[in-house]
């Protein structure tokens, strides 16, 4: 697989900015969680920064510097250069580890176990993420077909990450869940042809072409709205007491 230019991404960022949807996710992720709130690879802090709790002390942990050089303009956020394999954090010492698109770099089930460690008894590990079936009805598998294959390999099915949290002895519960989307059709094709998520680094210039050619051929008029949905899969587990 490629090596995902986690730096790019960052600069991508700024052709997805972040949605009153995905806030309320980073919202509902955190109720009930006072203390060390770590975003797992956080990026830039965006999903963070909502975590204003008097008791809430947010933290961005993120393997790359122009994520976190991004990040640090939260001026609530902590940040943190490391991997979810190999967490910087004493056990126990977080309320919640989040995870938002991002349980699919590197070793998933490492960094469960890791999450596992630096939750104490009562804090919540919460995953969103995206399933088998909301890849293969994505909007970007529609114009470029390889997509499909190349996000089924990357993203952990969530029912192997629910069970893994339930050999854990916690309570695990999965929702299905999904985010319209309006974007006027320039405006996403120019997010495209920067690649604003992860998975487009993996296509070539000609794949992104074509992609694209077939789009606005069915979506000629740049000023138009282009409709689409954003399928997730949130498993949310509260860790169990130590025995």
């Amino acid at each position: 697989m490629v090596e995902i230019d986690l730096d790019h991404l960052a600069h991508a960022y700024r052709l997805r900015p972040m949605s009153d949807e995905a806030r309320s996710r980073a919202l509902t992720s955190s109720i009930g969680c006072s203390g060390y709130l770590l975003d797992i690879g956080g990026g830039t802090g965006d999903h963070a920064a909502t975590w204003l709790g008097d008791d809430q002390f947010p933290v961005v942990i993120d393997p790359s510097s122009g994520m976190l050089e991004k990040a640090r303009r939260h001026r609530t956020v902590a940040v943190v250069q490391a991997r979810s394999q190999n967490l910087p954090v004493r056990d126990g010492a977080a309320a919640l580890a989040y995870f938002h698109l991002s349980i699919h770099y590197g070793d998933w089930e490492m960094a469960i176990d890791e999450a596992f460690r630096v939750v104490g008894a009562g804090g919540r590990i919460e995953v969103w993420t995206m399933g088998p079936e909301a890849i293969a009805r994505s909007s970007l598998g529609q114009w470029f077909p390889d997509v499909v294959g190349i996000d089924t390999e990357r993203f952990p099915n969530p029912e192997l990450i629910a069970q893994r949290c339930r050999d854990a002895g916690s309570s695990v519960e999965l929702i299905e869940t999904s985010e319209p989307i309006e974007r006027p059709v320039g405006e996403w094709t120019e997010a495209v042809r920067g690649r604003f998520v992860s998975t487009l680094q993996y296509l070539d210039d000609r794949e992104i072409d074509d992609g694209l050619a077939r789009f606005t051929a069915k979506h000629p008029d740049p000023d138009s709205l282009y409709k689409y949905e954003l399928g997730l899969t949130r498993i949310s587990t509260i860790v169990r007491p130590l025995r």
